[in-house]
């Protein structure tokens, strides 16, 4: 299993609108620190999707209790192709949909 480490931000909707259709896309988003092309950390917000069944379990109030706090969260990665030509990726959650248990450790120097 696949998991992405850092800062939530709980639970957020969003409404898109794609020709005359709109879709509410629920989400965890995930405050994630990443290394840019040049080799520098950059910050990222990212966001993980909740499917209708995770709604119905109430997993969006789970995660706004972890506001403000570190944690790992259960991904798989879903990949998409648009009539348009372009591509990408989105992060779906997985298992159970709950947090898992992790632990930073500092590295020892050598």
């Amino acid at each position: 299993m696949l998991t992405l480490t850092g800062l939530c931000h709980g639970f957020h909707t969003d409404n898109r609108t794609v020709g005359q259709n709109t879709f509410t896309e629920n989400l965890i988003l995930l405050e994630v620190q990443d290394i840019n092309q040049y080799g520098l950390p950059e910050v990222k917000t990212l966001k993980v999707k909740l499917s209708k069944k995770n709604m119905e379990l109430g997993l969006n109030n789970v995660w706004n209790q972890y506001k403000g706090k570190a944690v790992s969260v259960p991904v798989f990665v879903a990949a998409w192709a648009s009539k348009a030509g372009n591509a990408g990726f989105d992060f779906y959650l997985s298992g159970d949909g709950k947090p898992q248990n992790f632990e930073i450790t500092p590295s020892k120097a050598s």
